[in-house]
C-alpha cells in the first residue's frame, strides 16, 4: 500500500464533491495545469459531439451569444416599431387638432387610422345624453345596445384580439362579417363615453398579447378632440 493510500485511509479525509467544486472554483486554472486529467473527464451534455470541456464551454458561449444577438434584434425591432408609431401619432393628432369641427374631426380619424393604421372598417360609437351625432351612432345611456357595449368592453382598457362574431356585430354591424381581428378602444372624458373600433380582416393584426398602452394614448386623444368639437371649442 502506498505512502498515500495509507494516509488516506488512516485519516478518513477523502475529498467529497463539494470540497472538490469548491477548490476548483478557487482554483480555475488547475485543469489548465493538468492538461492529462482535462482529456479524461467525462462531462455529459447535449450539445453534441464535443469531447472536451472546453469545446463545451465554447458550444455554452456560442448558444449564449446567439441567445444575446436574439434578444438584441427583438429590442431593436420594438424600438424601431416605438419610432414609427410615435411618428404616426405625431401626424395623427397634427391632422385631429387641425379639423374645425365634428365633421371634419371624424374624417380625419377615419382616415388617418385607415392610412397611418391599417385599419380596414373603422366605427365610432358615443354613449350620452343629448349629444349630437354629426355622423355617428349616438346611443342613450340606458339604450340595451349600449348596456351590451359597457358589459362587453369595460372599463377604460383596449380589448384586442379575434373577437367572437356577437362582439363583432355589436359593435360594427353589417361589416363585422368580412373582419377576423379588432381593437376596440373605450373613450371616457366626461361627458363623452364611446368607443373606437378598428377592424382588420388579417386575423394576426390584433392579437390579446399585444400592448395596449399606445391605443389607450390614441383613446384618451380623440376622446378630447371629440368632446371640443361637440362643445363646439376651437383650437
Amino acid at each position: 500500500m502506498s505512502r498515500q493510500t495509507t494516509e488516506s485511509a488512516e485519516t478518513g479525509n477523502d475529498p467529497d464533491e463539494r470540497q472538490v467544486l469548491d477548490y476548483l472554483r478557487e482554483h480555475p486554472d488547475l485543469l489548465r495545469r493538468h492538461r492529462d486529467v482535462l482529456v479524461n473527464l467525462d462531462i455529459p451534455h447535449d450539445s453534441g459531439g464535443a469531447v472536451s470541456l472546453i469545446e463545451y464551454q465554447v458550444s455554452i458561449l456560442r448558444e449564449e451569444a446567439r441567445e444575446l444577438s436574439r434578444r438584441l434584434d427583438q429590442l431593436l425591432y420594438i424600438a424601431r416599431d416605438n419610432d414609427r408609431l410615435a411618428e404616426q401619432l405625431h401626424r395623427f393628432t397634427l391632422e385631429l387638432l387641425a379639423a374645425e369641427d365634428l365633421e371634419s374631426v371624424l374624417v380625419a380619424l377615419r382616415d388617418g387610422l385607415r392610412q397611418d393604421f391599417r385599419a380596414d372598417v373603422v366605427q365610432v360609437l358615443l354613449i350620452g345624453d343629448g349629444l349630437p351625432g354629426g355622423g355617428v351612432p349616438v346611443l342613450a345611456p340606458d339604450d340595451a345596445e349600449a348596456m351590451q357595449l359597457e358589459e362587453h368592453f369595460p372599463g377604460t382598457t383596449p380589448v384586442l384580439g379575434s373577437l367572437d362574431a356577437e362582439r363583432l356585430a355589436l359593435i360594427f354591424g353589417d361589416q363585422a362579417e368580412t373582419l377576423a381581428s379588432a381593437a376596440v378602444i373605450p373613450m371616457d372624458e366626461t361627458p363623452l363615453r364611446g368607443f373606437i373600433a378598428i377592424g382588420s380582416r388579417d386575423p394576426d393584426r390584433y392579437h390579446d398579447d399585444q400592448g395596449t398602452v399606445f391605443l389607450s394614448q390614441l383613446g384618451s386623444l380623440v376622446a378630447r378632440v371629440l368632446r371640443r368639437s361637440l362643445n363646439g371649442e376651437s383650437g
